[in-house]
């Protein structure tokens, strides 16, 4: 037998009471049988490819926050604290991991594309409205909670799916999925500056619009969802997957490792820019880290060999590492470049890493439902984690005290989900060398 876990393989038999008579036509069928997932195939690595195209707008708009913070504290919101610009990004990505929680479950009943539809909708609008913001509200409502609604909806499908064609490969495929999102972290910090530079920020935010859009369309063109469709569960049992202990471990270790691990792809740019850089290279700051983290996405793949709650595991730790003891004390712009490169590098084998170590505990028809339960906890962490930080900075003075106080809050955090994430890992299997 595999020292590795994968719930997905178990047979569920029909029920029947003790009588041997059929089930009432109230209750739901059970899913039909299913073959076991192609592992490869036009249309599985069009799915991933489509995965690909969808994460680059998505998640990688989402990671280049950093970009409009350092933006908006300078220009149209240079009246309020790093803390409280912070807000728009966190409720951002609240909304995006809690929806969550909705959407796992549609996906599962309805594929992919009854979300993607609307959601693509929404991620477009939400650009072209911050495109005309102008005070902090404005801001809030079109950056905030617009786009963090278009991104639920968008974002749980894309990594979901790819599950669904792949089981030996499945963390190869959705770190190529989410390397999309890596990769567009990287360039759109780059072309949002040049652009913002060039043709002004709404036109710019436009643009982005209309780039998005094209994305997109080819990635609900290419993704394809391969489990048949079933009726929607209901919410009264949404909670059921945290009676098990591991995956209690799991999701919470994962929270607590994000509610630190994005502290930098919040704050490096204004980090840089306190350290001297210029605002050219501060904006590239930003870029660097996601270049790291794409990378490490892509690396993330390694996981189906080695394991992925290993992986994960030893990815937390090293991140929780790295900011305590290279964030912290940080004195000048070139070490901060190579802190980024670094940190992206491990902090994206986790990001990957997520659906891939859920779907491992979940039959298939509740990949879904238990990855969308997992990012729904993580996102009471999101939202207060960014102005948690931005509260630590002001604290400090805006100095690199601030700084200190931030990575040492962060680095302590990611470092108990770690303590966490080997809970649950022993928890399935004891021994050390187990391939889990």
């Amino acid at each position: 037998m595999s020292n590795s876990i994968d719930i997905e393989k178990s047979t569920i038999a029909p029920s029947t009471d003790t009588s041997g008579a059929s089930t009432p036509l109230t209750t739901p069928p059970p899913p039909p049988a299913l073959d076991p997932p192609p592992e490869g195939g036009r249309e599985a690595w069009l799915t991933v490819f489509g995965g690909f195209c969808a994460a680059f707008v998505q998640f990688g708009l989402a990671n280049a926050f950093g970009v409009f913070q350092g933006y908006y504290e300078t220009h149209q919101l240079s009246a309020y604290s790093p803390s409280t610009i912070s807000w728009i990004g966190a409720v951002q990505q609240f909304l995006l991991f809690f929806g969550g929680i909705f959407t796992g479950r549609l996906f599962d009943a309805y594929g992919a594309h009854a979300l993607l539809v609307p959601g693509s909708f929404l991620f477009v609008l939400s650009l072209m409205m911050t495109s005309l913001c102008t005070h902090y509200v404005h801001f809030m409502l079109a950056q905030g909670i617009l786009f963090g609604l278009g991104s639920a909806l968008v974002f749980h499908p894309v990594v979901a799916v790819p599950s669904q064609w792949f089981l030996k490969r499945r963390a190869l495929a959705t770190s190529i999925v989410v390397a999309g999102s890596g990769l567009g972290g990287t360039l759109w910090p780059i072309a949002l500056k040049r652009l913002i530079d060039e043709i002004g920020f709404a036109w710019a935010l436009r643009t982005s619009g209309f780039i998005a859009l094209a994305l997109l369309a080819v990635g609900m063109a290419c993704i394809r969802t391969r489990l048949p469709r079933r009726p929607a569960q209901g919410f009264t049992g949404i909670l059921n997957p945290l009676k098990e202990a591991h995956f209690t471990l799991l999701a919470v270790g994962i929270s607590l490792a994000s509610w630190g691990m994005f502290m930098p792809f919040f704050f490096v740019t204004i980090h840089a820019s306190e350290l001297g850089a210029s605002s050219n290279l501060a904006f590239y700051s930003l870029a660097v880290l996601n270049a790291g983290s794409t990378l490490g996405r892509l690396f993330a793949g390694v996981a189906d060999k080695f394991g992925r709650l290993n992986s994960i595991t030893l990815g937390t730790t090293l991140t929780g590492i790295l900011l305590l003891v290279f964030w912290i004390p940080l004195n000048s712009v070139p070490a901060l470049l190579a802190f980024g490169a670094l940190f992206g590098f491990v902090a994206g084998t986790i990001i990957s890493l997520v659906p891939p170590s859920v779907a491992q505990m979940s039959v298939p028809h509740e990949i879904g439902a238990r990855v969308g339960l997992t990012y729904a906890i993580l996102a009471f962490f999101t939202l207060s984690g960014p102005p948690i930080n931005g509260a630590l900075l002001s604290q400090g003075g805006g100095g690199r005290r601030g700084f200190q106080y931030a990575g040492a809050f962060s680095g302590s955090v990611v470092l108990a989900g770690a303590v966490l994430l080997l809970a649950a890992r022993l928890k399935i299997n004891r021994k050390l060398w187990a391939v889990v």
